[in-house]
């Protein structure tokens, strides 16, 4: 079986847009966090709510503020780090599978499965409509790679034997 092209790939490329996209919004947020370090982050968070027009009275905000008091200028540094290596891996990933590396069919299957577990659980214990729908992208995603890389594999090994097959010079890759 021929590896479908990249005209007749949607599945891939949906996947890689996908990847892409959250790549580059993930780099964006990572800058954006590290403009946050030695900033009051209750402050802004007050800011942001009286620019919304939330009740500065709301049990929510409370919360918000609350846990933002502590916040350290090396907790922000590290989620912004965080935030870019992830970026890091989603723009891997894209890239390598727009160049049609298996390498990167594999590096997206066992990264998006890593999360599959998570979301189960986050879907169990809280359900929401957001945490269904990665859940169910995701998984597809793994469904679409590992089928993918069946094939691909059987197609290797089927093209690998019918070369050795015609092989009849007695050339040491014929001989078993």
């Amino acid at each position: 079986m021929q590896e479908p092209t990249a005209s007749r790939d949607a599945g891939l490329r949906a996947i890689i847009v996908l990847k892409a996209f959250y790549g580059i919004l993930f780099f964006l947020v990572g800058l954006g966090v590290f403009a946050l370090i030695n900033k009051d982050l209750s402050d802004l968070a007050e800011q942001a709510a009286d620019s919304l027009g939330i009740d500065p009275e709301n049990r929510y905000l409370h919360l918000l503020l609350e846990s933002l008091t502590g916040v350290s200028p090396k907790q922000i540094a590290a989620v912004g780090l965080g935030t870019i290596l992830t970026s890091g891996l989603l723009l891997t990933m894209a890239w390598g599978l727009h160049l049609r590396q298996a390498w990167a069919e594999w590096l997206t299957i066992v990264a998006t499965a890593f999360f599959i577990p998570i979301e189960i659980y986050e879907e169990v214990s809280s359900p929401h409509f957001t945490y269904a729908l990665a859940l169910v992208v995701n998984a597809l995603i793994v469904w679409y790679l590992v089928r993918r890389r069946i094939r691909s594999s059987s197609s290797s090994q089927g093209r690998l034997e019918a070369s050795l097959s015609r092989d009849t010079t007695g050339s040491p890759t014929a001989r078993s």
